[in-house]
């Protein structure tokens, strides 16, 4: 009956994703996401996390960016919702996770300690997520402009480590793991609903768009308050080891992105930016100290990094067309995110970030097979955000490489698949300078895998094969 205890009460809310995506999304568009939600509702999601952290946004796979001028340019770069035509694309992303963590202890920890508080936690998953957008654009003599809306999920996941079954009974705690001083449980959906604008002359256009936002944030984790130690029992002998659970912490904000584009027959530049934000979540926290526990309405902030990304793009050839990304993401808006009691602001738990900014490098080739058929190839360098000493299981991220393929396949001028398949391996990391509290020194290892596939449909537009570049709608030189 050992599991039965306060240590396991609430660690287990944060496995199922799924309730909570169809909780947050259905708040945004109940009639809209409803169906998209139910397309998962066989799909168990228990460990999925992603870069930066928990970045799930594949929209258009190897498209996606500020060169994409389908409806998800409302997310990439809404310069380019001018193309002409109606357009709806649907996204389905599936995503699988693999992550290790062996947690090192001081040499002179007792055997029975270091087995319960160190050694080896492993976490494995997959999940889906799905967005939707639509644009519709037109001309007015030399002026193009075009409008655009979108529900989408660019941030979402979670990272739910295995248990230890096996555990000493002397010490409930044990069952959750040796990760449990730094994550056990973390579950985050953000929700977007946005509209967008562009407006362009000539070759040059530029868009706004503005996103409405449900952030949702629980999260479990280990914790000793007054000294922030692992320790498992007090000077007594009793149990020491305590639980802190955030439960269903919500806050809406609204943010903005902006871009331009030139767009010539053979060059094309884009340009976008969008604004970092920070979320207030409030929900209910059940604080585990010893025997007793206490529950409290809870405020926690939630910082999201604004992000400047530009890319060119070249058609080399009729066939071949190169594109270059650069992404810059201010991660070090995320310093401290520090869990209080609203009604009197003690703090209840202290997560240090200390995020650093970070910069991402991209390269993208198209290559057409004939008018139907084109190939895409893409690989990624990405910056890790979090330093070494502020490393923890779970949520945190090292320096990271991203490699992918995909095929684009017109079956008509109105209907359009894309699918990419994205690998993304973090570098190992053996953290040995921990300044966390308990310390979270290890050796750590994550692989991240995207099966992106987008569903195009286009009424009233271009009649251009989809491996180039539509320049007529945007006002170029004949």
């Amino acid at each position: 009956m050992r599991h039965t205890t306060p240590f396991t009460t609430h660690t287990r809310a944060p496995r199922a994703l799924l309730s909570l995506l169809s909780a947050c999304a259905l708040s945004v568009a109940p009639a809209l996401t409803a169906s998209l939600v139910s397309h998962t509702a066989s799909v168990s999601v228990g460990g999925v996390a992603s870069a930066n952290p928990f970045f799930a946004g594949r929209f258009d796979g190897l498209i996606g960016g500020p060169l994409d001028d389908r409806p998800f340019a409302i997310y990439w770069n809404p310069a380019l919702l001018n193309k002409q035509g109606f357009a709806a694309d649907l996204h389905l992303g599936l995503i699988a996770r693999q992550g290790t963590y062996d947690r090192a202890l001081p040499e002179d920890t007792p055997p029975e300690v270091a087995e319960v508080n160190g050694g080896y936690a492993t976490t494995n998953a997959s999940g889906v997520l799905p967005s939707v957008a639509l644009q519709y654009g037109a001309r007015s003599g030399d002026v193009s402009y075009g409008f655009g809306a979108a529900l989408y999920l660019a941030r979402a996941g979670t990272s739910d480590w295995n248990r230890h079954p096996d555990a000493p009974s002397a010490y409930p705690g044990a069952y959750d793991g040796p990760q449990r001083w730094s994550a056990l449980s973390t579950s985050m959906l953000l929700p977007n609903a946005a509209l967008g604008f562009s407006i362009g002359m000539g070759a040059l256009s530029a868009g706004v768009s503005v996103n409405g936002v449900r952030a949702n944030l629980s999260t479990t984790k280990a914790s000793n308050p007054i000294d922030k130690t692992d320790d498992l029992l007090t000077e007594d002998g009793d149990i020491k080891e305590g639980r802190i659970f955030l439960d269903n912490a919500v806050g809406y904000n609204v943010h903005i992105g902006a871009g331009v584009a030139l767009t010539l027959p053979k060059l094309q530049v884009g340009i976008s930016w969008r604004q970092p934000v920070t979320y207030d979540l409030e929900g209910t926290a059940n604080v585990l100290t010893g025997s007793t526990e206490t529950t409290v309405t809870a405020g926690v902030p939630l910082q999201v990094a604004g992000s400047l990304m530009a890319s060119v793009g070249y058609q080399v050839t009729e066939q071949l067309r190169v594109r270059v990304e650069y992404e810059y993401q201010n991660w070090s808006v995320m310093d401290i995110q520090r869990i209080t009691n609203t009604e009197n602001q003690a703090e209840l738990l202290l997560l240090e970030r200390f995020f650093n900014d970070t910069n991402a490098y991209r390269v993208r080739l198209d290559y057409a097979l004939s008018d139907a058929l084109t190939l895409h190839g893409g690989l990624t360098f990405e910056e890790g955000a979090t330093p070494e000493a502020y490393h923890e299981a779970g949520l945190a991220e090292n320096d990271q490489i991203e490699g992918g393929a995909g095929v684009t396949y017109a079956f008509s001028k109105t209907f359009e698949l894309h699918t990419s398949f994205l690998w993304q391996h973090f570098f190992d990391r053996t953290i040995t300078n921990s300044a966390q509290k308990p310390t979270t020194n290890g050796a750590y290892t994550d692989n991240r895998q995207y099966l992106a596939t987008n569903l195009l449909w286009r009424w009233g537009g271009s009649d251009s094969a989809p491996h180039k570049k539509d320049t007529t709608d945007q006002g170029d030189q004949p």
